[in-house]
């Protein structure tokens, strides 16, 4: 049998994971730092540990059941959303960085889309479409909880492309006349594979590259920039175990969708 068509029951045999094992909220985190992200991101958690597939962790925050994984690029997003979406977990959170295609849009400030172009290559293999919708319950009670904690936020037209790398001046200045404000390499797969399995997504991304200004992650940041920067990535996790918490509580007919209230708790 190809994996696209396994059961949920599948998946949960090769974790050994009972339908109480299953994770409340799966953050996924798009960085090449992944040691680094991974210390400061699990040392938040308690009773850590990694799953039966390397690299995918579980932990718990308070009554939440956790997982995380570093996931770089849209086919590897893809493949972990995929695992934790189709065995049951009903929200889906991708953090890590993104680029600006304005200079409105300082270094610091995190965009929660509320929906987002796929340009990906991986997106509609899942069936999703150009434009992919993220999970608007959510997205706005993640950005007033950013707001809370004092984080400029963007709500505004977002793109996932393939590459950091395939990005050109022409080719930036050409999504921002589109109207695009920024852009990452996970989002619009990310959502696009938990809706296949019935689950929520939300993005919190904090924007680094300033590309309307020709500036990449190579080019030198101000020390405030980069206090800005710091700050917005702890919020974003620290968002995220918020999420996770209204979860547990289940408010999911107040700010999400209403299989996440539905939950066993």
């Amino acid at each position: 049998m190809a994996i696209l068509d396994f059961p949920a029951q599948r998946w949960l045999d090769a974790l050994g994971w009972t339908p109480a094992d299953v994770p409340d909220i799966l953050i996924l985190e798009g960085t090449w730092w992944h040691q680094a992200a991974r210390t400061a991101r699990l040392a938040r958690l308690q009773d850590v540990r990694e799953t039966a597939f390397p690299d995918i962790f579980v932990g718990r925050a308070g009554r939440a059941r956790v997982a995380y994984a570093c996931a770089y690029g849209a086919a590897r997003a893809a493949e972990v959303a995929h695992v934790c979406a189709q065995a049951g977990t009903p929200l889906v959170v991708q953090i890590g960085t993104c680029g600006a295609l304005r200079p409105g849009i300082p270094t610091g400030t995190v965009a929660v889309p509320r929906s987002a172009i796929a340009r990906d290559g991986v997106t509609a293999t899942y069936g999703g479409g150009p434009v992919v919708a993220l999970d608007a319950g959510w997205g706005d009670h993640a950005a007033a909880a950013l707001a809370a904690r004092a984080i400029a936020v963007t709500r505004g037209p977002h793109l996932t492309w393939t590459t950091l790398f395939a990005q050109s001046d022409a080719l930036c200045a050409r999504w921002a006349d589109e109207g695009i404000d920024t852009v990452d390499m996970e989002t619009a797969a990310v959502a696009a594979v938990a809706g296949r399995f019935g689950a929520a997504t939300v993005a919190l991304l904090a924007a680094w590259d300033i590309l309307g200004e020709g500036r990449t992650f190579l080019d030198p940041v101000s020390p405030a920039e980069a206090d800005a920067l710091a700050h917005a990535n702890a919020a974003t996790f620290a968002v995220a175990l918020d999420l996770a918490a209204a979860v547990v509580a289940g408010v999911g007919d107040d700010v999400g969708r209403s299989t996440i209230s539905g939950r066993r708790r």
